[in-house]
């Protein structure tokens, strides 16, 4: 039980030591890193799209036959 404890409270302080060093992200970072992420969604959707519309015309030419 009292390495649970001691697990969670090294977990704190290490979280507090990362809070401690962390800034406020610039206008340009954010601005980046909403555009990148916007970017990620985009092509992940496209995947996806390009997959479906793939096993679709695969299994509707399996049941014509």
């Amino acid at each position: 039980m009292s390495k649970m404890i001691n697990k969670i409270r090294g977990f704190f302080i290490n979280s507090r030591k990362v809070l401690r060093h962390a800034k406020k992200p610039s206008r340009r970072e954010l601005s980046i890193t909403v555009k990148m992420s916007a970017v990620g969604i985009v092509i992940i959707g496209v995947i996806g799209y390009v997959l479906s519309l793939l096993f679709n015309a695969i299994i509707s030419a399996i049941q014509t036959r």
